[in-house]
């Protein structure tokens, strides 16, 4: 018996261990990325790629180049004569571009004389196109200019024998050496050769390759047009970067879920506690602790100048009862009865004529009352392009359509005064132009529903009062209350 209890005891034991044990929702650890921000934004210098260039211009690095020389004719059959011996002048053209520093082409042209196998002089001519292979193009990378050229060529074009009346085709091929004289200007050693068939000089078997001119020529070459080259950026570093940036910027959208989850989570909870002190009975007493926002729980409360302001109204004005026009509270608090009024010449309460006249404002710690003649608030000024009564900024408009509205809605008057710049102008000048600007401002004040009669416009030609000197190019505009007797008809 006393065996069965224990075992019941650990099963419950054991049930209530596993009860108490809730299912984790979501894994608890979390992994927190850190980035150097201030890194990141750093500007960063171009890395360049390695024996990689570019020209500075599509349409540059095109040359031209001179040459003269001497040539051999070594043909099928050779004849009796060294190499010395066949010897005969001549001289070459040739038009080309340099698509890299390392690679290009040109078009060239040369011819003269030779002699044949029997050692007559024939006259020729030899075009042909070739590939160049600047073997020293990539010191172009690291230095911009560069003094010597080494590049073999080899190419196909046609020689002509002008005596034998023959056009064969011929293999070119060669070696140009370089060195730079100036930006422009290169000298030019050239030994070059061709290859064509073995009747080309009238002795020989046709359609066979064997005959063969030798050349060596010396020139000058010159760059037309762009010539230069730039060093290719190595746009893997930005890449990197970019992909860094873009997993920053990844990283702080999910941090801003995440606080925006914990937000909406935490105003939840501060609306059930707000509930809970509702029902409580305890919301008056605590509810500024669940209130949200910093700016409400922080805030003071808002003095109320009502009192003051019915005081300085009483002293100034004997039959004024002492409310603001602007005042409503007692139409806000409720009370029917209570109507703002104003105290006739009999001593009799009569009720306020313009009810548009109150407003909510007069609740505002700012609103006061303002004797006759004082500009309520501050001044708003309108300024004009030099000697034009145009606004310098379309978006003044928006004062202009501000105090229309204030001035309609509280029936106030106003003031407008038009100035010029007195350093930019004579006093006949500057008199008319600042009255014109108090008429376009007083002009757009009446589009805008505002009556003349409630428009006082003055204008003080040149004045000097303010720096900079643009300033003066204005018109203030204020707003006043109208006097007594008027708004008492």
């Amino acid at each position: 018996m006393t065996k069965r209890i224990i075992f019941i005891f650990a099963a419950l034991c054991t049930w209530q261990a596993q009860a108490g044990v809730r299912p984790a929702r979501e894994d608890t650890v979390r992994y927190a990325s850190s980035y150097d921000v201030t890194q990141l934004l750093q500007p960063m210098q171009p890395v360049y790629l390695d024996e990689v260039a570019l020209p500075l211009s599509r349409s540059g690095n095109w040359f031209v180049s001179v040459a003269g020389g001497m040539n051999a004719f070594l043909g099928t059959p050779l004849g009796c004569e060294d190499l010395f011996g066949r010897l005969k002048p001549s001289y070459s053209l040739a038009f080309g571009k340099w698509f890299t520093p390392s690679v290009g082409a040109r078009i060239n042209y040369s011819g003269l004389q030779f002699k044949d196998g029997t050692l007559s002089t024939q006259d020729y001519h030899h075009i042909h196109a070739d590939l160049l292979w600047n073997l020293l193009g990539r010191s172009y990378v690291k230095q911009e200019q560069v003094r010597w050229g080494l590049a073999p060529f080899a190419g196909v074009g046609l020689l002509h024998n002008a005596t034998g009346g023959r056009n064969p085709l011929a293999l070119s091929y060669g070696v140009q050496a370089q060195c730079r004289i100036s930006r422009r200007v290169s000298a030019v050693v050239e030994l070059s050769g061709a290859t064509t068939f073995q009747d080309f000089d009238g002795y020989g078997k046709a359609n066979r390759l064997g005959d063969h001119m030798l050349s060596l020529t010396a020139g000058l070459s010159f760059n037309i047009g762009k010539v230069g080259w730039r060093r290719t950026t190595d746009v893997a570093p930005y890449i990197r970067r970019n992909e860094r940036l873009t997993d920053y910027a990844n990283f702080l959208s999910e941090e801003n879920r995440r606080y925006a989850g914990m937000h909406d989570r935490d105003r939840r909870t501060l609306a059930e506690l707000k509930k809970i002190l509702e029902i409580e009975g305890l919301l008056d007493a605590y509810g500024h602790i669940v209130e949200e926002g910093d700016d409400e729980r922080t805030s003071y409360p808002v003095n109320n100048y009502s009192g003051l302001n019915s005081l300085r109204a009483r002293l100034k004005h004997r039959h004024w009862d002492g409310l603001s026009p602007l005042d409503t509270t007692a139409v806000q608090s409720g009370d029917k009865g209570a109507v703002p009024a104003r105290m006739g010449a009999d001593n009799t309460i009569s009720r306020s004529e313009d009810r548009a006249h109150h407003d909510f404002l007069a609740a505002d710690s700012a609103t006061c009352i303002f004797a006759e003649g004082e500009c309520i608030g501050s001044p708003v000024y309108f300024f004009f392009h030099l000697n034009t009564a145009r606004l310098t900024d379309a978006s003044q408009r928006l004062n202009i359509d501000e105090l229309a509205r204030v001035a309609k809605k509280y029936g106030l008057t106003v003031g407008i005064t038009g100035a010029a710049d007195k350093a930019t102008g004579s006093d006949a000048i500057n008199d008319s132009l600042s009255a014109s600007r108090a008429d376009y401002i007083a002009a757009e004040l009446q589009r805008r529903g505002i009556p003349a009669d409630r428009i006082a416009r003055t204008s003080r030609g040149g004045i000097a009062d303010h720096a900079p000197a643009e300033t003066n190019r204005h018109t203030k505009v204020e707003l006043f209350l109208p006097e007594m007797e008027k708004a008492e008809k």
